[in-house]
């Protein structure tokens, strides 16, 4: 049998005992031994040569005795994928048209949220993050982590896949600076450049997003490489941060893809 075959055998075990936990777990409590199985199972696929596996076998940390069901399915959904399944829960479908997006190369993009009060806003830039392909999301200041449920429901399972830490506003702009970044503040300042303006692809870069109220203090956006501004047109002069950070993230991520037809 070939490694390829073996490790889809062992992914398809996988999935089974996922289905399994789930439908014996309508009492909101699981077979420990079926889950031990299950963690244990997921944990050995960081002995396979396949990098995708060698990924997924980090979700094993993910599964504990007390979460949720809504977490067990969530963590489900990438060994779905993976063996290009469709999956249903009890709020949203996710079909085999969904691309498994640890296929994909990250592209030089990081996302610092700071101070942002709703968990749905940043499970939303999770989400958008995922699809960009970005590297990484910071969280400052108060900012809800994954760890919150709403963070969790709002991302759609891209909390577990996409890279971030928790750390204050000063250490990680200071270790982007440090580590080449160009830092772009989203803010409504009027000497802020149009999103649509071109952007400098010599450097990574970091679009921060502020409080969905008061939005970013003076210093941060005197730290900031350039301020950007998505421009409206109707009473309200701003957009909800997680929509913002959307529109943001796709225009320089079409920029991006335009650079590199170029080069």
């Amino acid at each position: 049998m070939s490694e390829q075959s073996n490790d889809k055998k062992k992914v398809e075990e996988i999935h089974r005992l996922f289905v399994g936990i789930e439908q014996d777990s309508s009492d909101g409590k699981y077979d420990q031994m079926f889950l031990q199985e299950l963690i244990m199972q997921i944990g050995a696929l960081a002995n396979s040569s396949d990098p995708i596996l060698q990924k997924l076998s980090k979700y094993k940390d993910s599964l504990t005795p007390t979460m949720t069901l809504r977490h067990l399915s969530t963590i489900a959904v990438p060994f779905e994928r993976y063996l290009k399944k469709g999956m249903a829960d009890d709020e949203f479908l996710v079909t085999n048209t969904d691309r498994d997006h640890l296929v994909t190369a990250r592209v030089p993009l990081v996302f610092v949220i700071d101070n942002m009060r709703s968990a749905f806003n940043v499970g939303s830039i999770f989400r958008t993050a995922d699809t960009l392909g970005a590297q990484k999301i910071w969280l400052t200041g108060y900012t809800p982590t994954p760890h919150q449920p709403q963070v969790e429901r709002a991302a759609l399972g891209a909390a577990f896949v996409v890279a971030w830490e928790q750390k204050s506003f000063v250490e990680c702009v200071n270790q982007l600076i440090k580590e080449g970044y160009q830092i772009i503040a989203l803010e409504t300042s009027p000497k802020a450049v149009d999103i649509s303006v071109d952007f400098n692809f010599d450097k990574p870069t970091a679009f921060l997003i502020g409080n969905e109220r008061f939005g970013l203090d003076k210093d941060q956006l005197e730290i900031a490489t350039e301020v950007r501004r998505i421009p409206t047109f109707g009473i309200k002069n701003s957009l909800n941060a997680g929509v913002a950070a959307a529109i943001a993230g796709y225009e320089w991520r079409k920029q991006f893809n335009e650079q590199q037809v170029k080069v």
